[in-house]
């Protein structure tokens, strides 16, 4: 994979030849966000190679950590967060297109216009005429606008190394066949992307099912959610230790796969693996439609779901009890230990089937 990094001044001083001149047969994805963000578009790149095109995708660094090891992009077009001001990227995107013969951007079709900022007249829309018009597939919108047909494989590509590694924590934890393993995602980026009731959900199955083990992930924020969990040896907290590559490359060894509308959740979303995936301002029509053995949680909220991007309380409904969201607080435990119940069963009904046979 070809890295290919925006020179470090303005970019209207940039020449087409300091980006390595017009390239041929090359589409230029633009994608910024954070890693969830990434992750969802994978699905389009081998589309598009079948297409007999080479794929090039323009990030900022957050995207190189997430994508370096993608196979089917041919190049990194990477600049530094906010080295285009937002007024001037239209016009950026414009420059781009004498380096690359056609520039697709994908940055603003879910943000922007299926998850509405608050300053867009849509957010303070009547609930029932806000969902019936943002209620629309994240997959399927940014699959058309790239004009490739409707065939939804997000991948997250570990490297071999970063496989082994994976198998060694595995070791390392002591855990074997006959352990059922829960990655736990315990955080997003947003207030309403943590489950309150999630500590209860681990303490049941702690006492109810020995075999269990819980492995929680998150940023160092998320370290404050493990608490009280440091000394239980069925229960491994890793916020904050693990790099998101690392948690992403241990979830796909994971039996199933928890947490709120994250990177990790969409990471998995293609894998055979179990996901019990806890909604809050996205519908199961958005979001998990088209992702595989995955059971999908939704709080029955008048708000939810709201089609909004939230940057704290005051946009967003509070539970007073939990202090959470009201769509996160109101997914009642007990249907999140039935999901994971039932895919703990599926598992162990096909097990017995390989057995008997």
């Amino acid at each position: 994979m070809k890295i290919t990094e925006l020179p470090d001044k303005y970019w209207k001083e940039i020449t087409s030849k300091e980006l390595g001149g017009k390239r041929k047969d090359t589409v230029c994805l633009v994608r910024y966000g954070g890693f969830g963000d990434l992750i969802q578009i994978s699905s389009i790149f081998p589309l598009l190679k079948e297409q007999g095109k080479k794929v090039c995708v323009n990030v900022t660094e957050n995207g190189v950590d997430i994508l370096k090891n993608d196979p089917n992009i041919d190049e990194l077009l990477v600049q530094k967060t906010d080295q285009v001001p937002n007024q001037e990227l239209g016009d950026y995107w414009k420059f781009l297109r004498r380096v690359y013969p056609k520039v697709i951007n994908l940055s603003s079709l879910i943000e922007q216009k299926l998850l509405v900022l608050p300053h867009d007249p849509i957010y303070n829309w009547d609930h029932k005429k806000r969902h019936k018009k943002l209620n629309k597939n994240y997959s399927e919108v940014l699959h058309n606008k790239a004009k490739v047909p409707h065939l939804f494989n997000i991948k997250f590509y570990p490297s071999n190394s970063e496989k082994k590694w994976a198998e060694e924590q595995r070791r390392s934890m002591r855990i074997g066949l006959q352990h059922y393993v829960i990655v736990v995602a315990l955080s997003g980026s947003s207030v309403h992307k943590a489950y309150p009731y999630m500590d209860n959900v681990i303490a049941y199955y702690l006492v109810n099912e020995p075999n269990s083990r819980f492995v929680l992930v998150g940023d160092e924020i998320c370290q404050i959610l493990e608490q009280g969990w440091e000394k239980e040896p069925r229960v491994f907290c890793k916020s904050g230790d693990w790099s998101i590559r690392q948690s992403l490359s241990f979830a796909q060894t994971a039996d199933l796969v928890i947490g709120p509308e994250t990177g990790i959740l969409n990471a998995v979303s293609a894998e055979n693996l179990a996901k019990v995936a806890l909604l809050s301002h996205s519908s199961e029509e958005n979001l998990t439609k088209h992702w595989v053995n995955t059971t999908s949680l939704s709080a029955n909220v008048s708000c939810y779901p709201c089609h909004k991007m939230h940057y704290g309380f005051k946009t967003c409904n509070r539970d007073s009890e939990t202090g959470g969201s009201m769509c996160a607080a109101n997914i009642d435990p007990r249907k999140v230990a039935d999901a994971i119940d039932h895919h703990w069963n599926l598992k162990n009904d096909f097990s017995r089937t390989l057995s008997n046979s």
